[in-house]
């Protein structure tokens, strides 16, 4: 007899809801728009679901890499980061990387359905340092 440990699957196919995770990566990438090219960032997580633990689950969420008031990446992540973060780090660069990556809390997950969709895409709607409800 030949027993092997196969490795975890890796799947995006999560349950809506708030689950405990952690981020885990960053993937900086580009975007031809009508405007040129745009940098984007995608945030990647790795989400605890109580009954896939065989199951490597992962979330992303992608943003425009901009940290202007009232950008999406900018109001993703203040609540992570503080109310103060951008006002004390006002033109300083950043290692985000070290700043995000092993982050540990909750993410809120939804679900959207398009018409071409045969599984609806998971959502990361929100990342909370607090802990799970």
């Amino acid at each position: 007899m030949v027993n092997v440990t196969l490795d975890k699957e890796v799947t995006f196919d999560l349950p809506e809801g708030v689950h405990a995770a952690q981020i885990t990566g960053l993937k900086p990438f580009n975007k031809q728009t009508a405007r040129g090219k745009q940098d984007w960032i995608r945030i990647l997580f790795d989400v605890s679901i109580p009954d896939k633990q065989d199951l490597d689950c992962r979330a992303g969420r992608n943003f425009l890499l901009s940290f202007k008031p009232g950008s999406d990446l900018r109001n993703f992540l203040t609540p992570v980061l503080g109310l103060d973060f951008f006002k004390k780090h006002s033109a300083k660069s950043i290692d985000l990387e070290k700043i995000l990556v092993g982050l540990h809390g909750v993410v809120t997950l939804s679900h959207f359905t398009g018409q071409d969709y045969d599984k609806p895409m998971v959502v990361v709607e929100e990342f909370g340092l607090g802990g799970k409800d």
